[in-house]
């Protein structure tokens, strides 16, 4: 069983809890515990590739707080990305 689903087309589920879903061609919209989160990032001219800007993941959106993500988190969130988009044959850089 994989650990993704494709609910509707450009969003993948994780049974990890958290999901990304490509808005075009350009950011992603990334949930994690109900938190929302959007990344820059853009479509690669090479077939299924992704760019994503490790510095557009500031903090969540609508936060009450809107404190900072730590560098562990960060990680945290773009190796999910990595490889919720991964489970479908797309490679992403990060810059």
């Amino acid at each position: 069983m994989s650990e993704f689903t494709v609910p509707r087309p450009n969003r993948y589920e994780s049974s990890r809890g958290f999901s990304v879903e490509v808005l075009g061609r350009t950011g992603l919209r990334y949930v994690e515990n109900e938190r929302t989160l959007f990344v820059d990032s853009e479509v690669l001219a090479a077939p299924s590739g992704m760019l994503i800007y490790r510095d557009s993941i500031k903090s969540w959106d609508a936060s009450e707080e809107v404190e900072p993500l730590s560098e562990v988190a960060r990680k945290r969130i773009v190796d999910n990305i990595r490889a919720a988009l991964g489970s479908q044959g797309i490679a992403v850089d990060v810059i």
